[in-house]
């Protein structure tokens, strides 16, 4: 209430203080133009352009009153077009998800022209053509995105090979996620959707190669991972083929690199390491060597029966060499029948039958196997007993 009261006493003096400058000396203003001149107080003018500026104004709000229905009128249509477009993004990802790929195509083809989420909208009407085999007008549409929007590259490449899976086209699939692998390397679900498809192609040293970037990224768990390649490298062993002349060296070079490149998941693998044993026995020139002294070293680090099996197979000719070899690991693997059968088998290839049949007799008491019984009803039959010969293929054929 106080300040009201001053409000007021401030206004009264400067009103009273005005009009005794106004009477006191007015002024003079004089207004020419042309022939035409205008003389009047200096006081009278400063109201009269007061005046002017005040009607001014309330003409300029008059006429953003009588504009304001159009432009609420604009705002309802804008929102109602926009609403529009939503209600038909909705309805064409509703048609996209229930394989109504022919409807989902007429929805987002009435849009695209349009709409205003090009980055949602040209993707699902490229997803609709390509899952009706319409691949070059799916491709169109997606390098029409890619001309707009630079951006969405590495999205329309990997939609390009959703589209390829999808058709069944697994090396145009393949094409699509290697560019964009070359793109963005840490791209997760690339990588994924690139190992299923190289293990499907059984393209091994690439997926082997792919394997070490996803580990480096952490985009598999460390069992996933380990799994992931020790079927790599297992099935890359396994493919591992016989060849002549310098071309054998060269295969048996490039299989020993490999497992030199291997991680320690695969190198202690005991499955994986007995299939690059098989591999090598396969590539090795005769007499093996390079093969045989792998399992001599591998079994001086850890036992493992099949690969003591592997090596009684090697096409070996210092036997007399080997057999010492395989009785001095005894010591180390007692109660191995499997060690046993192979002792008796290197026996048995150097014509030392009583040994040989004490070998096999002992493995066959430690664990009885098919390989153990055929292998003494062999040297049976070599020995000249034919009735224990035919006993122990009888027993073989049990197992």
């Amino acid at each position: 209430m106080r300040f009201l009261i001053l409000v007021v006493l401030l206004v009264l003096l400067a009103g009273a203080s005005l009009g005794t400058l106004i009477h006191v000396d007015p002024g003079y203003a004089l207004l020419a133009w042309g022939d035409t001149s205008v003389e009047m107080s200096l006081w009278t003018l400063l109201i009269a352009a007061a005046l002017v500026v005040f009607f001014a104004y309330i003409g300029l709000r008059l006429i953003a009153g009588l504009n304001l229905p159009f432009r609420v009128l604009g705002r309802w249509q804008e929102s109602s077009k926009l609403k529009r477009m939503q209600m038909q993004t909705r309805h064409g990802l509703l048609a996209l998800a229930d394989g109504q790929n022919l409807r989902a195509e007429k929805k987002f083809t009435e849009l695209a022209p349009v709409t205003t989420q090009p980055i949602v909208v040209l993707p699902a009407l490229a997803t609709a053509m390509g899952r009706q085999g319409k691949l070059a007008e799916a491709s169109e549409v997606l390098a029409k995105l890619v001309a707009e929007f630079p951006g969405t590259q590495q999205m329309v490449h990997l939609k390009l090979a959703e589209i390829h899976m999808y058709q069944g086209d697994d090396h145009g699939a393949l094409k699509s996620l290697q560019a964009l692998h070359l793109l963005n390397p840490q791209h997760a679900e690339a990588n994924q959707l690139l190992l299923d498809l190289l293990q499907r192609l059984e393209r091994w040293p690439e997926l082997i190669a792919l394997l070490m970037v996803v580990g480096g990224n952490k985009q598999l768990t460390n069992d996933q991972l380990a799994q992931q390649q020790q079927l790599a490298y297992g099935r890359a062993f396994v493919a591992a083929r016989v060849s002549t002349g310098s071309a054998a060296k060269s295969a048996l070079d490039d299989l020993q690199a490999l497992w030199r490149k291997a991680p320690k998941a695969v190198t202690d693998h005991p499955a994986s390491v007995l299939l690059y044993a098989n591999a090598m026995s396969r590539l090795d020139q005769d007499p093996a060597l390079k093969t045989a002294a792998f399992i001599e070293q591998r079994l001086k680090q850890c036992w493992q029966d099949d690969l003591v099996l592997a090596y009684a197979h090697l096409p070996l000719t210092d036997l007399e060499t080997r057999l010492a070899t395989a009785e001095s690991w005894q010591t180390t693997a007692q109660g191995s029948a499997a060690l046993q059968l192979t002792l008796g088998r290197l026996c048995r290839r150097l014509e030392l039958w009583g040994k040989a049949q004490e070998y096999l007799q002992s493995s066959i008491s430690l664990q009885a196997s098919k390989e153990a019984h055929a292998e003494m009803a062999r040297l049976q039959h070599k020995m000249g007993h034919i009735d224990a010969a035919l006993s122990h293929y009888q027993l073989a054929s049990v197992f």
